[in-house]
């Protein structure tokens, strides 16, 4: 899949889109985005783990200011970002298709496209309902 993601060290696979995450040898903390080390308890073997691809809306919120660069904000609308639990993580995303959600929503991974401030579009990650 030939497409220009924001920052591929995100993703562990972009067909079926998946996200990339850690999870430490020692006390089993799973991390967003990955990391070398575990933030939990600083142990230094974490091992690289394609991350659940559903899961459920955990807190959510409406943006009623432009996305900082490298989006491009002339079209600006709202635009709802929450947290969503994957089981092992919980992860901040975009929450695509609507505004308003619901907390405990069944939601899913999904390729957001946005726009460089060229015009250009990129992908990122963000979330959708399942239903």
């Amino acid at each position: 899949m030939g497409i220009q993601v924001v920052d591929a060290s995100l993703f562990s696979s972009l067909d079926p889109v998946a996200l990339q995450g850690s999870a430490c040898v020692a006390c089993a903390a799973h991390v967003f985005p990955a990391q070398a080390t575990c933030p939990m308890c600083a142990g230094t073997e974490v091992s690289v783990v394609a991350l659940p691809t559903t899961g459920t809306v955990w807190s959510w919120t409406t943006q009623h200011h432009a996305p900082k660069p490298p989006f491009r904000t002339d079209e600006f609308a709202p635009f709802s970002i929450g947290y969503v639990d994957l089981g092992p993580v919980i992860v901040e995303g975009w929450l695509l298709g609507r505004i308003e959600w619901v907390i405990g929503e069944p939601v899913r991974l999904a390729l957001a496209k946005a726009w460089t401030q060229d015009g250009e579009p990129v992908f990122t990650y963000g979330f959708e309902s399942v239903a």
